[in-house]
């Protein structure tokens, strides 16, 4: 669906939006959260551009039922807004964001807890298959997201003509930064995904432009059960859940195959110019310190996984105190 915007930012918002689009960004929250700075500005009656410290403070009031984490991407978003109209010579204030969350920590699995969570997907009972069970595609999907660290969200958006068999790669199209990557695979994940493919396509016929990873009705699997689903699997597999932000997550997957490569290239030998942009691209990340905080936070919090990694990466880059 469309946005349209009808306030008095509206031919701003898009040529912002089309901005950031055109340098590679996906940009579709943002333009709904915007959608909502076009309403507060019609609510507002604003008849003047350039973003008031009224506005802006507004702006930064926690709305019901509204996450922390929400708010501040909420506020981020008007800001970089903001950035953009000063920069057009309209003068505009900033939203007051909330501090984020500090020294998170992922979940990183050890080898005996993910042996454990693939025992458990593998005894799942698929059930009845009038119902949108995801017990069939468990087993894999994990092993799926464990073995290669692509997102979920990426993972869910692959099509089943985006994966080559022949020499083992696959294409991620619809991707968070909006950029194509392709990734090799193992051979034992490939003949994990072939098998499961053969399972999926005797309930549905195969489409080739269709998803790869379905339901047991054929349709394309929904995050939020996936989430739920994972749940009972943890807790099946007696891997205390945290709560919430704190997981253990199924994002935590890809965290435990960052700090994995990060581990395994450096018992290769091999050097950190060379394995950062490597696992850098590799994840999809849009700069070396994001690729980075797993080095920080692994070392920091789990010495045992880094075996003689601090001493290597830790400071390749300074915090702002040491500068």
């Amino acid at each position: 669906m469309k946005i349209v915007y009808h306030g008095i930012y509206a031919s701003l918002l898009t040529e912002f939006i089309n901005f950031k689009r055109h340098c590679g960004f996906k940009y579709s929250t943002e333009s709904k959260i915007f959608l909502l700075f076009d309403r507060l500005t019609i609510d507002k009656k604003e008849d003047t551009i350039g973003i008031s410290r009224d506005l802006a403070d507004i702006w930064s009031v926690k709305r019901d039922n509204e996450s922390e984490a929400y708010r501040y991407k909420r506020c981020i978003t008007l800001n970089q807004f903001s950035l953009h109209l000063n920069r057009m010579g309209i003068e505009s204030a900033m939203a007051q964001a909330p501090k984020p969350k500090k020294n998170f920590t992922p979940h990183i699995y050890t080898q005996k807890e993910l042996n454990t969570i693939f025992d458990v997907c593998d005894n799942l009972e698929c059930g009845c298959i009038k119902r949108d069970s995801l017990n069939m595609v468990m087993p894999v999907l994990v092993r799926f997201l464990s073995a290669t660290g692509v997102r979920i969200g990426e993972a869910l958006n692959l099509k089943t003509n985006d994966i080559n068999f022949l020499y083992n790669y696959l294409v991620l199209r619809d991707t968070k930064n909006g950029k194509e990557r392709l990734l090799p695979f193992t051979q034992s994940l490939s003949v994990a995904l072939k098998q499961y493919a053969k399972h999926r396509d005797r309930l549905n016929p195969p489409k080739e432009d269709g998803y790869f990873f379905l339901t047991a009705r054929g349709r394309k699997c929904n995050p939020e059960q996936i989430y739920k689903v994972f749940r009972k699997i943890l807790d099946k597999a007696k891997i205390p859940f945290k709560g919430g932000h704190y997981g253990p997550r199924v994002h935590d997957l890809r965290h435990t195959f960052a700090v994995k490569s990060l581990v395994s290239m450096a018992e290769n030998g091999m050097d950190i110019y060379c394995s950062l942009p490597i696992l850098s691209t590799y994840l999809g990340h849009q700069s070396m310190e994001a690729t980075n905080q797993y080095v920080r936070l692994t070392a920091e919090q789990h010495p045992g996984l880094m075996h003689n990694l601090e001493a290597v990466f830790i400071n390749v880059f300074p915090s702002l105190k040491e500068i």
